[in-house]
């Protein structure tokens, strides 16, 4: 076990590996899937995913102030990559973004979750800058984004 994992923490699967878990388990019930008592059903939260991924690369609708960003979003951010794990509020969508459509297929909502990971993965420059916790290199960004979504999915992985 790596020293910036702790014993409890879920080594959540890579970006794409998850997309491709994602693809085999839409046939599951969402109820195994997602968080007890959730904010949103699945579609919502694949389409949430989604827009993270993608403003990773494209840039965020809105950032909260420098100052934040540079302590405690910056201090979150060193937290969660030392813990290996991610933990924040489920509703909180993302400033500026599209609203989530809660009767959108979840086999679209998965499709655009797909088309994200695609271009996050082919990226090479630099990334914008995260809302909260400024600049982040792209490794830093998948193991932010694969928490994020193993926090928001926590039914993915298990057995």
């Amino acid at each position: 076990m790596s020293p910036e994992r702790s014993a409890t923490s879920p080594n959540p699967p890579a970006l794409q590996a998850s997309a491709v878990l994602l693809r085999g388990a839409l046939d599951r019930p969402e109820r195994e899937l997602l968080p007890p008592g959730g904010p949103w059903n699945l579609s919502q939260t694949l389409q949430h995913c989604a827009q993270t991924v993608r403003y990773s690369v494209v840039g965020y609708p809105r950032l909260k102030p420098a100052l934040f960003r540079a302590t405690a979003g910056a201090l979150a951010k060193r937290l969660f990559l030392r813990r290996g794990a991610m933990k924040h509020p489920l509703g909180a969508e993302i400033d500026g973004a599209p609203p989530l459509a809660a009767d959108r297929p979840a086999a679209d909502a998965l499709a655009d979750f797909e088309d994200a990971v695609a271009l996050f993965t082919a990226h090479t420059g630099d990334h914008a800058a995260h809302p909260a916790y400024g600049r982040c290199t792209h490794e830093e960004f998948e193991r932010l984004h694969a928490f994020h979504l193993a926090e928001h999915l926590p039914g993915l992985t298990r057995d």
